[in-house]
This record gives structure tokens, C-alpha cells and sequence, in this order.
């Protein structure tokens, strides 16, 4: 399960390959509890008067350490659907983007192989008894 989290930062300069659903949403989902959790750290930490910087700083910070990864999972999970990783930038559209972006990440993986590498859900990684 810790793998969902290390996986993407190991895999941050790999633009070219396949990346599932599950793998997509499972880094996602720990990434809310760790930004909430610094949120509310750097709130708490900062004297009052600077609380508006630790709220500004926070998504500095986040985008630091999550977004290279991040992009290249993106553009990974577009790839499994057979659409060119550059659809990433439809989420820079304002109001509507980020809604058709959150669509795309779910939409489902080609069957077999295609034009960015084999099917990552027939890719056996491990052994049948650990």
C-alpha cells in the first residue's frame, strides 16, 4: 500500500509508459490527508499574524514536492487511455478544465498493448504466494 505513495516519485521522469486507474487514484488519495495534515500544521505552527503566509506557502510547498510527480503520473494515465500525455493541459482551462481532467483520469485503459507500451494490468509484478 506505502508503494501507491513511493511508486510515482520513483517513476517522476517517466513521460513515456502506462499508469492504471488504481495507481493514479491511489496517489491521489494519499496526497489530501498530507496536504490537509501540513495545512494544519503550518496554521497552528505560524503566530497568528501569519497565518495568511502558511496558508499561501502550503500550496508552494505541495507543488514542490507533488507536482513533477504528479504530471508524470498524469500524463501515464492519459496514455493507458491511448491519449497523448499533452491532454493534461486542458486542466489550465479555467472553470471547465479541471472537471474534464478529473473525467479523462477516469476514464478506462485500452485493452492490450498500444502506442505507449503494453497493458499495465496484464504486467505481472510479483509472486503468486507473498
Amino acid at each position: 500500500m506505502l508503494d501507491s505513495l513511493i511508486d510515482p516519485f520513483r517513476r517522476t521522469f517517466d513521460f513515456r509508459t502506462r499508469a492504471r486507474r488504481r495507481e493514479y487514484w491511489l496517489f491521489i488519495a494519499w496526497q489530501v490527508p498530507i496536504v490537509l495534515g501540513a495545512l494544519l500544521l503550518g496554521i497552528n505552527l505560524m503566530p497568528r499574524e501569519d497565518s495568511a503566509a502558511a496558508l499561501l506557502g502550503a500550496p508552494l510547498v505541495y507543488v514542490a514536492i507533488f507536482g513533477l510527480p504528479t504530471l508524470a503520473l498524469q500524463v501515464r494515465r492519459l496514455h493507458d487511455a491511448d491519449k497523448s500525455g499533452w491532454w493534461w493541459l486542458v486542466s489550465l482551462i479555467p472553470y471547465l478544465g479541471l472537471g474534464w481532467l478529473i473525467y479523462l483520469m477516469c476514464l478506462p485503459g485500452t485493452w492490450g498493448d498500444n502506442r505507449y507500451g503494453p497493458d499495465p494490468r496484464q504486467t505481472w509484478q510479483g509472486d503468486l504466494f507473498e
